[in-house]
């Protein structure tokens, strides 16, 4: 990461540049995650959690109430149980998030985040910390390279910065977690299915 911004700086102060070039790459498509995350996915994910066996069911119960940012991490939760595990890892949903998207308490410095993980696996690979928390109305999210003390703030939602995050990963190439292209494909298949 620290190459990619020693090349790139304005990315670090202006984080909107992230879409600019996503959009360059793919023409018309910039935000076509925003509009279909929350008109389309959403609503087949909890219909796929719905007819789903055990906990998962109870995840999507009263999500009427819950905040825009609420409402996309409980999606996100789902997606981590609807993924069924590869076989040589033992992740649990919590260790699946954390690898996403990390708390930390309200008056959290930027550089503090950098040193939060000490799971090498985790510092290794770009991904968010939310300052505050959901409920609280005051959180903001970083996306953090923990081990090239990176950080980028975001002045937006979580859906949003889930965007930025993946648009990051998607425009520097950046390699993700490996061995779980069979496990995306089979969820994908799931929510198609979903009329």
């Amino acid at each position: 990461m620290e190459e990619i911004f020693q090349g790139s700086p304005r990315f670090l102060d202006i984080p909107t540049l992230l879409d600019t070039e996503f959009s360059k790459i793919y023409e018309g498509k910039g935000d076509l995650f925003l509009r279909r995350w929350e008109a389309s996915i959403m609503p087949k994910l909890k219909a796929v959690a719905a007819r789903e066996k055990g906990d998962i069911a109870s995840v999507v119960e009263g999500m009427e109430e819950q905040t825009d940012d609420e409402k996309c991490y409980t999606m996100l939760v789902v997606l981590t149980r609807l993924l069924p595990p590869v076989a040589a890892s033992r992740c649990s949903v919590k260790s699946a998030i954390t690898r996403l998207l990390d708390y930390v308490p309200v008056g959290s410095t930027i550089a503090s985040l950098y040193n939060a993980s000490q799971d090498p696996a985790q510092s290794t690979q770009p991904q968010l910390a939310c300052i505050g928390n959901l409920r609280g109305g005051s959180q903001q999210y970083v996306i953090v390279a923990k081990s090239d003390k990176i950080a980028i703030p975001l002045d937006e939602g979580l859906t949003c910065s889930v965007d930025k995050l993946f648009k990051l990963y998607w425009i520097y190439d950046l390699p993700m977690s490996t061995n779980r292209r069979a496990k995306v494909l089979d969820l994908i298949s799931k929510v198609k299915s979903v009329n």
